[in-house]
């Protein structure tokens, strides 16, 4: 056999393969599931969440001072009104008649004359 004719026996015998060419694969552009609008909205979003929280801490700081400061004024005021009561008990021991009797006769050599007296009244 002739080497064309045993390819052609080859031919035949062979089942004939036929090659498909499959397309081929385009490379997958990759899309971000998070657009750039999201990614703006989110970032906004976060900007106030943190603003947000900054605010309420500095508003309970200042809170706290004008707390603070409230309950120093109450305790100046306690500590004046205790001595504003001292004072009168004081006044009320020291303008007692008896008293002013005694150091009027003793230190200014005073007499009580009965009609010379008057009585007044607050």
């Amino acid at each position: 056999m002739s080497n064309l004719a045993y390819q052609t026996q080859r031919q035949q015998q062979e089942p004939k393969q036929t090659y498909v060419q499959q397309p081929q694969a385009q490379p997958s552009v990759r899309t971000s599931r998070v657009t750039k609008g999201e990614k703006i909205l989110w970032s906004f979003a976060s900007l106030l969440l943190i603003a947000g929280a900054i605010f309420m801490v500095s508003n309970y700081a200042s809170i706290y001072k004008v707390n603070s400061s409230i309950q120093s004024v109450e305790r100046s005021i306690s500590y004046e009104n205790k001595v504003v009561d001292d004072l009168k008990l004081q006044v009320t021991e020291l303008s007692a008649p008896d008293r002013i009797l005694k150091i009027a006769k003793e230190k200014l050599g005073m007499t009580l004359n009965d009609k010379n007296v008057k009585v007044l009244e607050n």
